[in-house]
């Protein structure tokens, strides 16, 4: 029989909000190099680039899942982690949607598709094939 290792919906919750934070040190990465001269790009490089890519690529797709799953909480997600905008502007940004809910109803559903967030998280063993 074997163990399978439980973790808490707070902790969940910490590791997904970490995960996608993380989008936008990948899009700085990925940036990076273009600004720099071709004749000093080292394989290195590229390689940093491509998996910063697949990163980005990688978190997009696990929002579009929620969004599949509740577009509004699919919203959420984008607005308050991959767009850093506070509760208030993500609210003013679901109403401009047609999508009027309270600050309350946001938490509820943040909270939720963090936890969706956080089952969609790929393990580290996840090879990426070409």
């Amino acid at each position: 029989m074997s163990i399978i290792p439980t973790i808490d919906d707070k902790t969940a919750v910490k590791i997904a909000k970490t995960y996608l934070k993380q989008n936008h040190d990948y899009s700085l990465i990925a940036k990076r190099l273009t600004f720099k001269n071709a004749n000093y790009i080292t394989a290195k490089d590229e390689t940093t680039h491509s998996m910063a890519l697949y990163e980005l690529k990688e978190r997009e797709n696990i929002i579009n899942r929620v969004k599949q799953h509740d577009l509004t909480s699919g919203l959420i997600i984008e607005y308050r982690f991959i767009k850093s905008y506070s509760v208030n502007q993500t609210l003013e940004q679901l109403q401009q949607q047609e999508k009027k809910i309270s600050e309350r109803t946001l938490q509820k559903k943040q909270h939720e598709a963090l936890l969706l967030v956080y089952s969609l998280i790929p393990d580290k063993d996840t090879k990426l094939i070409k």
